[in-house]
């Protein structure tokens, strides 16, 4: 308990109090050794010692006065040691018989015998002699040296003088302690390896006291302030500048460490900010934490301050940007809307004149043809469209490219206002070409920039103006030997307000709101001509006035003149003319072969439709994998190769058929217009590069340098391609496109197609599956129409909504109807289209695949080729081998593999001649992905019997 007490007092000292005490016992102990080493005089010995020679010196002056038996002088003596000596009580001189001869003082009462001879501190007995015998004593009584007991030993003279020093040294020691660690370096107390790893830390610390004073401070703060680390230790801490937000002293009372020391609780994450030595205002993230002392108290505190500063920058900035994102995102809002309004507005009218066309509401040619002018210049508007957002993206990621070509520039203007102005003829207003000055023949510039920023420009400057009319005006500039082609689009318009100048360069951004209501517009046009502009050494630049109309200006690099004529406006304005005129004609080409691989049969059918019309005949692959085996087995005069296919692309046939040594040119066809993709084609071994959709012009003109093909003044004979809609109500039910020669194949594979079709639909309201029966009510209504069979638009939609709807009451009539539709119908040169197409009576839904629209032997379609036997005869061999197959996976159940050898044959069979397999095998598909067991197993059995029929040369597979 004692101990506990004790330890308890320790604690509650201060480091001055016990640094002081130790220091004070040191000295004690080390006083106490001298003491008992003799060192310090023995103040009681020397008295001790005094009082044995006052004896002596009565004993010798007692022994003389004795011999001479003077007593009177002997008591004169003892009476003058009595009195000269304050601490002797009494005296007496003692005979050896015990008899006191002589006394002064009450000796009697002060001597104890008890002692004897022995002297102590407080009574002495010197011997006498005479005569060499013992005669007596001298008896000396002197006072006590001290207090007996505790007392005496508190109250000697070593006691006290262990006190005094205790005392003396104690007080001397706190105050000199408490001045000299003022003056301390505290920094020498931590070692240098770990002042050395704060000093790395990027944040700043401190160690304050209680008074705020900074005892330790690491390099990061002291660069931060702009002083030495040690200039710092002493100092105050509100000597560092501490300020608000705004800049202004901060109260010392609310800095987070004085409130930690007041409070004991530490501060984490707050903020602080600080005027550096750069007079910059810097923000801190401050957490501080009481140091805990002795006694229970906080002796100071520490403190870590993370500099923010680019942080709260950042957070500023962040919430700029977000404005700006908020902004753009808004203005990209507005875009999708205008963007919808722009491609719906061309969608309207290709799909709402395409509809009139496909119903035969066109009563005369010249109406069709204008249906037909205005598809066709709705889909190249939104083309142009697709290309605007293509190009931004193209141009702000960097990837745009430009060429460098000899071009005619007032051709290129020529062109753009021959296609633009049916569209000022419509608004009443005028579009003119004018030459200012001479100007060169040609230029060195990309054809299809300069083209793009006139016709944006242009299209603009029409779309604006509503009275009035529009003037390009070409020249050339020359200021201190450097030429520019100028091109000036001059419009009677609208005009703009001042601000808005700069304004309508932007992406996504048009003048204003009202504008895009008014006349439509994406708000790309402009930014997209500025940067190509740019990128072809020149400007656009625009001078407007509110309801006065509009000047844009542009300027381009025409590159080196050196030689080059220059023409006047008349000569070039002649030379416009003439190269329109050549522009017209048809193409005329040698006897040719081509073969068309592409995964979209629309796209072979629509190529070979275009080249048959000039007299080319055209074969179908539908992938890299067909094409190649045709390719190598026969040959062909070009080959147009789709990059993107399923089972073999069009990179790896390309590169195959270059391996096996083909030198046939191959045309790259793709709807990947990026330049890097045109240079990888090239790479692979193509000879050319033609986009998707097809520009039948440009395919022309380029299968015409392969195939040594030209243009022919004057106007192609033959049929027009559509003929008014034969009635539907009663009668044969005939193709608006029967007229034409061209499209009888098409439309004899489409009759053939549409009885299998029909078994498909009956079989599926069978099955209850009326997701397939909507899917081919879906296909009727577009293929029927596209091939122009209209009477069986109005009855597949029907069915598709009644199938949509599961009405399987109404499913039944709504097929018959569609049914007695096919039994009418009527091509050219027969009276009945499909007579093997059977009756809904003559078929089960498990037999309906198995029915076939050509009865007798199978040949194929290609089989009076030359060259195709061999072909032939490898994919009868493999058609076996598939079949097995085919029946294995039944077996297994592996309706996956079976819908992948399903679809094999689906395309390989057409491809190859034998259009027979086509549509079993498309069932079959169908069938397979949906697991129809029944109908596989019948689907299968129709196809091994329509194998079995097949012949080749006159023998057949058997």
């Amino acid at each position: 308990m004692v101990h506990a007490g004790a330890e308890r007092t320790m604690k509650s000292l201060s480091p001055k109090t016990h640094i002081s005490l130790g220091q004070t016992f040191l000295l004690i102990n080390v006083l106490l050794a001298a003491i008992l080493l003799g060192i310090v005089p023995d103040r009681d010995q020397a008295v001790r010692e005094g009082r044995a020679a006052l004896a002596e010196a009565v004993a010798v002056t007692g022994s003389a006065l004795i011999t001479r038996a003077d007593l009177d002088g002997l008591r004169t003596t003892l009476s003058l040691a009595q009195e000269r000596n304050d601490d002797v009580l009494s005296v007496a001189v003692r005979r050896a018989d015990g008899v006191a001869l002589v006394s002064v003082g009450d000796h009697e009462q002060h001597w104890d015998v008890s002692h004897g001879d022995v002297s102590t501190n407080t009574q002495v007995a010197v011997p006498i002699w005479s005569r060499g015998k013992r005669w007596g004593t001298v008896e000396l009584r002197f006072r006590p040296l001290g207090s007996s007991g505790w007392i005496g030993v508190v109250t000697s003279s070593e006691a006290k003088l262990l006190g005094f020093m205790a005392l003396g040294c104690f007080v001397l020691f706190y105050l000199y302690l408490h001045k000299m660690l003022k003056h301390l370096d505290p920094s020498q107390a931590v070692p240098p390896h770990v002042r050395s790893a704060l000093d790395t830390l990027a944040e700043g610390l401190l160690v304050m006291d209680t008074e705020q004073q900074i005892v330790l401070a690491n390099q990061a703060l002291a660069e931060l302030v702009g002083r030495e680390s040690g200039e710092l230790l002493g100092r105050k801490a509100q000597s560092l500048g501490w300020a608000e937000a705004d800049g202004t002293p901060r109260d010392p009372t609310t800095y987070p460490w004085a409130r930690a020391l007041a409070d004991g609780l530490p501060r984490k994450n707050e903020l602080i900010y600080i005027t550096d030595h750069a007079d910059e205002l810097r923000t801190f993230i401050v957490n501080c934490s009481p140091v805990l002392g002795s006694g229970g108290k906080y002796g100071g505190v520490l403190i870590s301050l993370d500099d923010v500063t680019q942080l709260e920058e950042h957070k500023l900035q962040l919430s700029e940007a977000k404005e700006e994102a908020e902004a753009a995102n808004e203005a990209k809002s507005e875009f999708l809307a205008n963007m919808s309004h722009e491609i719906r507005t061309p969608m309207n009218a290709i799909l709402g004149f395409t509809e009139v066309l496909r119903r035969g509401y066109g009563s005369t040619e010249e109406e069709r043809q204008r249906h037909l002018a205005t598809i066709h210049s709705s889909g190249e508007h939104l083309l142009q469209l697709i290309n605007d957002i293509l190009d931004l993206s193209k141009i702000e990621s960097g990837r745009i490219e430009v060429e460098k070509l000899r071009v005619a520039p007032h051709a290129i203007i020529q062109q753009v206002i021959r296609a633009l102005g049916a569209k000022a003829q419509e608004k009443g207003i005028s579009l003119e070409l004018e030459i200012d000055g001479p100007i060169p023949e040609t230029i060195e510039s990309d054809p299809t920039r300069l083209r793009q920023i006139v016709t944006n420009l242009v299209s603009n400057a029409v779309r604006f103006t509503e009275a009035g009319g529009v003037r390009v005006v070409a020249h050339l500039e020359e200021d201190a030997g450097v030429h520019l082609l100028g091109i000036d689009v001059v419009d009677t318009g609208i005009g703009l307000e001042p601000e808005a100048l700069e304004k309508i360069f932007e992406p996504f951004v048009q003048a204003d709101s009202s504008v895009t209501r008014q006349f439509g517009g994406t708000g790309l046009g402009l930014d997209i001509s500025r940067r190509f502009a740019r990128l072809l050494g020149g400007d656009i630049v625009v001078n407007s006035e509110l309801g006065s109309g509009s000047t844009f200006s542009v300027s381009i690099d025409p590159g080196p003149l050196e030689g080059v004529q220059r023409l006047e406006p008349e000569e070039a304005l002649a030379a416009t003319e003439s190269s329109a005129e050549e522009t017209s004609g048809h193409w005329v080409f040698p006897t040719s072969r081509i073969l068309v691989v592409d995964d979209g049969e629309e796209n072979r059918e629509l190529i070979e439709l275009v080249l048959g019309e000039v007299g080319i005949e055209v074969e179908g692959a539908e992938n890299g994998q067909v094409g190649v085996d045709m390719a190598l087995a026969t040959p062909f005069d070009a080959i147009l190769m789709d990059m993107q296919m399923p089972v073999m692309d069009g990179y790896t046939a390309t590169a195959r058929l270059r391996e096996e040594g083909l030198e046939t040119p191959i045309l790259a066809l793709t709807a990947n217009a990026m330049k890097g993709f045109e240079r990888k084609c090239l790479e692979i071994g193509c000879t050319g590069y033609l986009t998707k959709p097809v520009d039948i012009d440009v395919m022309l003109e380029t299968l015409a340098e392969v195939l040594g093909g030209e243009r022919r003044a004057g106007e192609r004979t033959g049929q027009a391609l559509a003929t008014p809609l034969a009635s539907t109500t009663g009668g044969p039910v005939t193709s608006r496109l029967a007229s034409n020669p061209t499209f009888l194949p098409t439309l004899e594979k489409f009759v053939t197609r549409l009885g299998t079709k029909l078994l498909s639909m009956e079989a599926s309201i069978e099955a209850n599956d009326f997701e397939q029966l909507a899917a081919l009510a879906h296909w009727l209504k577009g293929a029927a129409g596209t091939i122009g069979f209209d009477a069986f638009t109005e009855p597949a939609e029907t069915l598709e909504l009644l199938a949509k709807e599961h009405k399987q009451a109404e499913l039944e009539g709504a097929v018959d109807e569609i049914r007695a539709l096919v039994e009418r119908i009527q091509l050219p040169g027969s009276s009945v289209a499909d007579p093997g197409t059977p009756t809904r009576a003559e078929h089960t839904p498990a037999q309906a695949t198995k029915a076939a629209p050509t009865i007798g032997p199978i040949r194929s379609r290609l089989a009076d080729s030359p060259g195709m036997e061999p072909i032939l005869e490898k994919f009868v061999q493999r058609l076996e081998a598939r079949l097995e197959e085919m029946e294995r996976h039944f077996e297994a159940r592996d309706f996956d593999e079976l819908a992948g050898l399903a679809h094999w044959l689906k395309g390989a069979a057409g491809t190859i001649g034998f259009v027979v397999f086509t549509e079993p095998a498309e069932a079959l598909e169908g069938q397979a992905k949906g697991k129809r067991v029944e109908e596989i197993g019948a689907s299968l059995a129709s196809l091994r019997g329509l194998a079995e029929r097949i012949e080749l040369g006159g023998a057949d597979l058997k």
